[in-house]
């Protein structure tokens, strides 16, 4: 179980920026995502591993990525309601 998000970027080069953007969030936060990038697009899963499962920081830092993401200028993002993947 975890939120997920597919970005997409006009650029590499935005893709990568908001991935820096994000990597040094999680480093403060001590909280780190699955991810992966290719070109301008960017897969990210937010879950906690313990305890096992949903937590508030997957939460906050899912919101910090959609704030991120609309501020480097986001050309399209997968459905928020679509966002929390259950297994």
């Amino acid at each position: 179980m975890g939120i997920t998000r597919h970005f997409t970027f006009p650029t590499f080069n935005a893709a990568w920026r908001f991935m820096s953007i994000v990597a040094d969030e999680c480093k403060a936060k001590r909280h780190h995502p699955s991810w992966s990038n290719m070109y301008n697009k960017v897969n990210i899963e937010w879950t906690t591993h313990k305890p096992l499962g949903l937590s508030i920081k997957d939460v906050e830092m899912a919101e910090l990525c959609d704030r991120i993401a609309d501020e480097i200028g986001l050309k399209s993002q997968s459905p928020k309601a679509e966002s929390v993947k259950q297994e």
